[in-house]
C-alpha cells in the first residue's frame, strides 16, 4: 500500500518533533508499505538530514511549493496529492487542503485555535485576523469530520473534541508522545539528580503565544530572587515579552535563549533547578516529558492535561495565582526532592507510556486497519 505523510512542518518546533519521531520510528517498524514523505523545503536544509532516511528503500521523497496556512495549500496541494494516487494520507497537523477528498487521517494536537488568539495572524489588523481565524476553524472542522481517524496526543484533547464536535468517540485515537531521539542523541552530560549539582536558574521552554501565559510568569518573577531563562523562538510574541521584562526592570534576572539547538535544550534541562510552565491551555506538553527524562523538577499550572501527563512529584500551582507560584518556588518542596531521584521502576513505567516508539506502533495499527478495508 502507498501512504503519504505530510512532512512540511519537519523543521518546526513541537509539531516538527512529532513528525520527525513518527517518521523515524515508522521507518524501523514497517519495511513493506511504501511511504512518500512530502516536504516544503529542499531536503538538504532539513534538520538532521532527515535521519539518514534516504537509505531506506520503501521511503520516497517529494517537494511541494505549498506552505501550511497558505492559499497555495488550498489551491495546489490537493492536486499534488491526487496525482500521487495514495491509498492513505496522514496530515500530522490540522492545516490541510479542503479540496482533497481521498482517505486521510489527521492529527489534532489541540483546539487552541478555537479558544485563544495564536500565530502571526494576531499581528494583522482585527478584520484580517478574524478572516484568518475563521478560515483556520473551517479547515479544522473539515479535518475532524472528513478524516477516517483523528489522532490526538492526550485524553484531554479527545474529550475536548467530543465536547465541541459531533463525532463518535471511536473515531478518535489517543497516542501519547514521548522523548525525542534528537535530545537523547545530544545527551553529552550525565543526568543530574541532586540539588547541589544543578545550577541556580529556573527554565521555561516553549513559544510566547498569549495562552502560554508567560506574561504572568514575568510579573510573578518580580517577587522571586532567582534567575529565569526563557527558551523559545525569537518572534513577534517574544518581542512583547522582552518589552515587558524591560518595563518591569527584570533584565538582569530574566534571560532569553532564542531558538535553542537540541544540544542547548538538553543542557538546559540537565542543569535547571526546575522547569516552569504557566500555560492556560495545552493539548500535551512535550517539555514536561523532556524535563522528566533529564530529572528536571517540574512546576506546572494546574490544568487538566498537565495532571494527565506529569510524573509523580510534580508541583502544581494555580494558573494566574502569583502568590501560589511564588510560595511554591520559594519552598522547593520535599515532593520535588523525591522526584529528583525518581526510582528506575517508576521511570521505566513512565517512559513506556510516553514513548514515540509506542506512538508510532499505534499509528501504524491505524494505517493498517484503514488500508485493510
Amino acid at each position: 500500500m502507498r501512504v503519504a505523510i505530510d512532512c512540511r512542518l519537519w523543521n518546526e518546533g513541537g509539531v516538527g518533533r512529532y513528525i520527525r519521531n513518527l517518521v523515524s520510528n515508522l521507518a524501523n517498524l514497517d519495511r513493506e508499505n511504501e511511504y512518500t514523505l512530502i516536504f516544503y523545503k529542499d531536503l538538504e536544509n532539513l534538520k538532521f538530514k532527515i535521519f539518514n532516511l534516504k537509505l531506506i528503500s520503501n521511503l520516497k521523497f517529494k517537494i511541494v511549493n505549498c506552505k501550511w496556512h497558505s492559499l497555495e495549500e488550498q489551491l495546489k496541494f490537493g492536486k499534488e496529492l491526487d496525482n500521487g494516487h495514495y491509498d492513505l494520507v496522514h496530515f500530522p497537523y490540522f492545516s490541510h487542503p479542503l479540496l482533497y477528498s481521498q482517505p486521510f487521517v489527521i492529527t489534532i494536537h489541540d483546539l487552541t485555535i478555537l479558544k485563544f488568539a495564536t500565530g502571526k495572524a494576531t499581528t494583522k489588523n482585527p478584520f484580517i485576523y478574524y478572516l484568518k481565524r475563521w478560515g483556520y476553524q473551517k479547515v479544522l472542522e473539515h479535518g475532524i469530520y472528513r478524516s477516517k481517524k483523528i489522532i490526538v496526543p492526550s485524553e484531554f484533547v479527545k474529550k475536548d473534541i467530543l465536547e465541541n464536535f459531533s463525532v463518535p468517540s471511536e473515531k478518535i485515537v489517543v497516542t501519547y508522545e514521548g522523548m525525542g531521539e534528537e535530545l537523547i542523541l545530544n545527551l553529552k552530560f550525565k543526568i543530574l539528580n541532586s540539588k547541589e549539582e544543578r545550577e541556580n536558574f529556573f527554565l521555561y521552554v516553549g513559544n510566547f503565544y498569549p495562552h502560554k501565559n508567560v506574561e504572568f510568569l514575568v510579573r510573578a518573577w518580580q517577587k522571586i530572587d532567582q534567575e529565569l531563562i526563557l527558551a523559545g523562538p525569537n518572534d513577534f510574541f517574544a518581542k512583547r515579552i522582552k518589552a515587558l521584562i524591560k518595563k518591569v526592570n527584570l533584565e538582569k534576572k530574566i534571560k532569553f535563549v532564542f531558538n535553542p539547538s537540541d544540544e542547548q535544550l538538553a543542557s538546559l534541562y540537565q542543569k535547571a533547578k526546575a522547569l516552569i510552565l504557566p500555560s492556560l491551555f495545552e493539548g500535551f506538553g512535550l517539555p514536561v516529558v523532556e524535563a522528566t527524562y533529564f530529572n528536571c523538577p517540574l512546576f506546572l499550572s494546574d490544568i487538566p492535561v498537565f495532571r494527565e501527563i506529569a510524573p509523580s512529584g510534580t508541583v502544581f500551582f494555580k494558573a494566574n495565582n502569583e502568590s501560589d507560584l511564588v510560595s511554591k518556588i520559594q519552598n522547593l518542596s520535599t515532593n520535588t526532592e523525591e522526584y529528583r531521584i525518581m526510582n528506575k521502576e517508576y521511570r521505566g513505567e513512565y517512559f513506556a507510556k510516553f514513548s514515540f516508539a509506542k506512538m508510532a506502533e499505534e499509528t501504524l495499527k491505524i494505517y493498517k486497519k484503514l488500508l485493510s478495508f
